[in-house]
């Protein structure tokens, strides 16, 4: 236990600041091992945007999601920042920018979402339309019967 302790000391950097308290409690440790995990995942997929970035083989919309995520990642992180120096965000600039790309990535969505829909195949619609009322149907004396059936009938009718 020690030397886990001890393994957890020498990947944190932010030990060294730490009381000894802190140093030793495990949840801390463990929250802590979290987030330096998530930062070094987030830097990885930060420098993956990046690369594709700079490379602009993405066709415009590719490019327009990557770039609705990069703003959205550069805004949140810079809100991570002045929410841990203490700076009220509630009426900062930042906020209104992750709104707005929140609004963004929520259009693209939507966008997205109405041209994965299913169409109407106006042609074959028509098709069945037109195969369905191709034959007309009467009342007759509660007997439905085709409407030639009727004018038939009609004509063999004693007048």
């Amino acid at each position: 236990m020690a030397q886990e302790n001890q393994a957890v000391d020498n990947v944190l950097p932010c030990n060294a600041y730490l009381d000894t308290s802190l140093q030793k409690d495990d949840n801390v440790q463990r929250i802590l091992k979290t987030f330096y995990s998530s930062i070094e995942t987030l830097e990885a997929e930060t420098e993956k945007a990046m690369a594709l970035q700079a490379a602009r083989t993405l066709n415009t919309n590719e490019q327009i999601k990557l770039d609705s995520y990069l703003v959205y990642l550069n805004s949140t992180l810079f809100f991570i920042y002045q929410k841990l120096q203490g700076v009220d965000v509630s009426n900062h600039a930042v906020m209104h920018d992750l709104r707005r790309t929140r609004d963004l990535l929520a259009r693209d969505k939507e966008i997205n979402e109405a041209l994965a829909a299913p169409r109407l195949d106006m042609p074959a619609a028509k098709r069945f339309i037109a195969a369905g009322t191709h034959t007309r149907f009467v009342d007759m004396n509660g007997v439905m019967v085709t409407e030639k059936q009727y004018n038939k009938s009609k004509e063999e009718a004693p007048k």
